[in-house]
């Protein structure tokens, strides 16, 4: 009877302490994706200092995003979704080690990524099904221009995922306040950027690798992270928090350092639906 137990608990301990992983390796993930996009600003303001922390933030926060969904994979509930997250995060780490596998790296996250999303269909209205669906179609069009070498379909690339960053608050339950910190946020975006267009513009093309985009986008994704933010701290939703935070700072899933933790960002945004 007791060895019975213990054979019984083995795999539910495995699958806990998989689950810490998931949460750790991602917020370890959204830290290190949130310490580029500073570094990359400040990297590129006048007297800027080395790129170097840049690169190291942006090959920690790949493998980081990796790992979290090649461990989500193994502890998801649904076989399709985590046949889905593992075959992103293996190939995801393939093309850290051998630069030579990122064209079918790019391919496989793309698939993964939207494999995932389909073996989310459950947890998925008609709202939060269309914006997840616009999340796969920004990834898919961002690789398709950045790895592939599509040119002319980056900024539709950026137009795509700004607005799919925009309509995060269809995953989070948004009140009056958090509607008007959004609407507050466009306002301010808006102004900036009629007010200094050039600076708004470098700013969004370094930190977010955006390009082609119109200011109304811009303030729109600003708008929407804000109210999502406002809802997901307000409700104490901590896995809506992390998986906007790596939706919206990872900036254009145009190469593999950027798609993987935008993957990443978007399987916990669905994640916390559940």
């Amino acid at each position: 009877m007791s060895f019975g137990r213990s054979i019984d608990a083995v795999p539910a301990s495995t699958d806990a302490r998989l689950r810490t992983a998931v949460v750790g390796l991602t917020g370890a993930a959204a830290v290190a994706l949130a310490g580029r996009l500073l570094a990359t600003v400040l990297v590129n303001a006048p007297n800027g200092t080395s790129r170097a922390p840049v690169t190291g933030l942006a090959t920690a926060g790949t493998v980081l995003a990796a790992l979290a969904l090649v461990a989500a994979g193994a502890t998801d509930g649904s076989p399709v979704a985590g046949v889905g997250l593992l075959f992103a995060g293996v190939f995801g780490l393939l093309s850290v080690v051998a630069p030579a596998a990122t064209l079918p790296a790019a391919v496989a996250v793309t698939a993964g990524t939207a494999l995932s999303v389909g073996g989310r269909r459950s947890v998925l209205d008609g709202p939060t099904g269309v914006v997840a669906g616009l999340f796969v179609v920004a990834l898919g069009v961002g690789l398709a221009s950045g790895v592939v070498g599509i040119a002319a379909t980056r900024g539709l690339a950026s137009s795509l995922a700004l607005v799919a960053v925009g309509l995060t608050p269809a995953f989070a339950a948004a009140g009056p306040g958090d509607l008007l910190g959004g609407a507050g946020a466009f306002t301010v975006v808006v102004a900036v950027g009629l007010a200094v267009p050039f600076v708004t513009g470098a700013v969004t093309l370094v930190s977010l690798g955006a390009v082609g985009t119109a200011m109304p986008v811009v303030a729109l994704a600003v708008a929407g992270a804000v109210t999502t933010a406002s809802a997901a701290v307000r409700e104490r939703r901590w896995l809506l928090l992390a998986g906007l935070v790596l939706v919206a700072v990872a900036g254009i899933p145009a190469t593999l350092d950027r798609a993987l933790p935008f993957a990443l960002g978007l399987a916990t945004l669905l994640e916390g639906q559940r």
